[in-house]
């Protein structure tokens, strides 16, 4: 009998342990930042070069309390997917990139910038607004991170 309860007892401290966070669910999660004009209240709270030629901004609404990310580059796109934007918060590592729900898709030739979906982002949350830009004639890209809001 105490074999079966100490088996009882190591079986159930893995299955606790092997459990993941659930990742939050809040109501303006994965919204544009235009859902109740959350964007008449936007302030910049951070922004951060790539490259010389575009950079990322981690925006934040006061009235919704909401974070997203801004990639803008200062001349028109020459490929697809040359640009994008992503916003991750602290609490459950929840994550949208411009092609999420929310967001307007990455940069295509032509634009200018995107748009990331919004996380809620009152305290204690924080988010950070991360984007990355296509080095030419090659696979890779340039990317830089904003603080942490």
């Amino acid at each position: 009998m105490s074999i079966a309860i100490i088996a009882a007892a190591i079986i159930t401290s893995f299955s606790t342990f092997e459990q993941s966070a659930h990742a939050e669910n809040h109501s303006y999660d994965g919204k544009s930042p235009y859902y109740n004009n959350c964007d008449d209240s936007a302030v910049t709270k951070d922004k951060k070069w790539i490259d010389s030629v575009s950079y990322v901004e981690l925006k934040f609404s006061t009235a919704c309390k909401t974070a997203w990310a801004k990639v803008t580059i200062t001349r028109k796109a020459t490929s697809n997917y040359e640009a994008d934007a992503r916003i991750v918060r602290s609490t459950d590592g929840k994550a949208l990139t411009c092609d999420s729900s929310g967001g307007n898709g990455s940069v295509k030739t032509g634009q200018t910038s995107c748009y990331t979906g919004m996380v809620y982002d009152y305290d204690p949350r924080k988010a950070t607004a991360q984007g990355k830009h296509a080095i030419p004639n090659s696979d890779a890209y340039k990317v830089a991170e904003t603080i942490w809001y």
